[in-house]
């Protein structure tokens, strides 16, 4: 069992300070506070941490950019980089900030991400204050597990998007045959697809094929179907003129609104505001 988390000495005497909100878990603090206008000089700390902003905008500077964030916005630091923070005065200044010790990090996934703005999503939210409100709620664990999970799955979408990483430039890092053939048995049937039948059909049981595709992919396969059922909605929304309801029903979604809610969630905007985004201005 991980020990409590020991608060940064920093994070609690502007704690006392400023009448802030801790709620410590084994492995994991959160922090809800009001300072506006406040900077923090060069540091670093062992955690993975997360900055909810509800008022104003936070910074965070570092060797290689400067990444922004707003209301409506998550930023994740990783652990181990040296750099500034920095909060405007607007508003009270009213955010929510967590960190995770590696070792409850490293229980939900291997993955590695860099400094990242990502669109916050309703159930992060949800899970923070539920715990910050719920201290010793039963079962706590289980919804510390929860967030994590939604965290990695928000982060791996936002990282591959952005750096267009495809399903071909995943299949082309996996050393294992049997998340090989997966990945293409996926990638066949989006619209209609049982990751049971996917296990089966690799040679593995439900729980050891969801434990080698999160090692070798770095994601669950539950995530990586998401993940492609988005990007192909995307090339559906750019390339034709279905209707947002058929492509829902093309990608694989029995329910529009889950389908909007899940593109949502992942791109920050509606399908249908997305296909407008493309759109070009005459004379642009």
């Amino acid at each position: 069992m991980l020990p409590f988390f020991v608060v940064p000495y920093k994070l609690t005497s502007m704690a006392k300070k400023s009448g802030e909100i801790i709620a410590k878990f084994p492995g994991m603090v959160i922090i809800h506070q009001k300072i506006p206008s406040h900077e923090v000089g060069r540091h670093e700390h062992s955690e993975h941490e997360f900055f909810l902003p509800l008022q104003g905008e936070i910074t965070v500077q570092y060797e290689k950019a400067t990444v922004k964030a707003g209301p409506g916005k998550l930023l994740y630091v990783p652990p181990n980089l040296d750099h500034n923070f920095s909060s405007t005065a607007q508003g009270s200044g009213e955010r929510v900030i967590w960190l995770i010790e590696e070792t409850l990090w490293r229980q939900h996934g291997k993955a590695n991400f860099s400094v990242t703005s990502l669109q916050n999503n309703s159930l992060v939210k949800e899970l923070i204050f539920y715990l910050l409100i719920h201290q010793k709620a039963d079962g706590v664990r289980y919804f510390i597990s929860a967030l994590i999970e939604s965290l990695m799955e928000s982060l791996t979408a936002t990282q591959m998007f952005r750096s267009s990483l495809f399903s071909e430039h995943i299949e082309g890092k996996v050393e294992d045959p049997r998340v090989k053939r997966s990945i293409i048995l996926i990638d066949e049937k989006l619209a209609d697809i049982s990751l049971t039948n996917v296990a089966s059909k690799s040679g593995l049981s439900l729980r050891n094929f969801n434990r080698l595709f999160l090692q070798e992919v770095g994601m669950t396969p539950k995530t990586y179907l998401i993940l492609r059922r988005v990007e192909m909605a995307k090339k559906l929304l750019k390339e034709t003129k279905l209707t947002v309801t058929d492509i829902s029903f093309e990608v694989g979604y029995g329910s529009l609104s889950k389908f909007i809610e899940t593109f949502k969630k992942i791109e920050g905007i509606l399908p249908s505001d997305y296909r407008s985004s493309l759109i070009q201005p005459p004379g642009f």
